[in-house]
């Protein structure tokens, strides 16, 4: 039995090396230079900015616009207090006199960030200067120093 599971992978090989394909285009992660195989930003874009629904499939009421790429993230972005582990409280709110940056507010910090389009649909503001992430996915989120590795908020969630 166990020269037969053995087998089953050794024959898939050799019957894609018998119809000429290459493993690079069968299996892209076995190619790691290929640009195919890793994100960029034009796919980010093109998962961030779906496309428009052709004009013949226009409903008949009129809808609100369609926002894309960071407006999106803008509108997702839940602001107010979150309860995190530890006992931290962080606050999000739109920058003053910037309504397209946040800031992200704890009792030992402060920081000014911007959107970022992900590929999964979750919400990430950044300040690369600092190395700071600020990841929101449904209604939890944590706060991460980067370049240190660290959590500094953790399992956060909006107080109600």
């Amino acid at each position: 039995m166990m020269r037969i599971a053995l087998t089953i992978p050794a024959m898939a090989l050799v019957a894609v090396a018998l119809t000429g394909c290459e493993l690079a285009n069968t299996f892209p992660f076995l190619n790691p230079s290929d640009s195919s195989a890793t994100s960029t930003a034009a796919n980010d874009k093109a998962i961030a900015d779906p496309p428009a629904p052709a004009a013949g499939q226009a409903s008949a009421t009129p809808a609100e616009p369609v926002l894309t790429g960071v407006d999106r993230v803008i509108s997702r972005v839940h602001k107010g207090n979150f309860l995190c582990a530890g006992a931290v409280s962080v606050n999000v709110a739109e920058a003053p006199g910037n309504p397209r940056e946040f800031v992200v507010q704890g009792k030992n910090f402060k920081h000014q960030m911007i959107p970022v389009v992900t590929a999964s649909g979750a919400i990430r503001l950044e300040n690369q200067a600092n190395g700071i992430v600020w990841l929101q996915v449904g209604k939890q989120a944590m706060l991460m120093n980067q370049t240190k590795g660290q959590r500094l908020a953790a399992e956060c969630v909006p107080k109600e």
